[in-house]
């Protein structure tokens, strides 16, 4: 999380729809609000997860502009979005929009970019921390 935090504070959303695929505390969805997202999906498969963030989403007073979702891939069937904080189905996102992928081995990151290419993914930007990534990719 906390280097996909930093990766989120170089970024400007404004006006975006994004999805926090696999959301847990809903933090990620909240700091893309704060950096300009107008919606966000917050999705996440632990009922527990979604219990927590849809309490954090409200005491911070975001739940206007974050949706929390219990369950999974299925919940956001047929949506697209201008950015992706997470690994999911790369059909869910626009063309143009970011792919942001952490929780990656940074000796991984070239077999990561280069599987991404065939995808029709470019790699725009990774961070690296104790041996781990954060890499941000732009779908052609």
């Amino acid at each position: 999380t906390y280097l996909m935090g930093a990766e989120i504070i170089d970024c400007r959303f404004d006006g975006q729809r994004g999805l926090d695929m696999g959301s847990g505390t809903g933090v990620l969805a909240m700091l893309a609000v704060l950096r300009g997202a107008e919606r966000m999906d917050a999705v996440d498969i632990d009922d527990w997860a979604y219990r927590n963030a849809s309490e954090n989403i409200a005491d911070n007073g975001m739940a206007d502009r974050i949706r929390p979702l219990l369950g999974d891939r299925r919940a956001i069937e047929g949506k697209r979005y201008d950015f992706i904080l997470a690994n999911i189905n790369r059909n869910a996102l626009h063309s143009g929009g970011m792919l942001f992928l952490s929780g990656i081995l940074e000796t991984d990151v070239d077999a990561v970019t280069d599987r991404a290419q065939q995808f029709g993914f470019e790699r725009l930007r990774t961070r690296t921390r104790s041996g781990w990534a954060v890499v941000r990719f732009k779908k052609k």
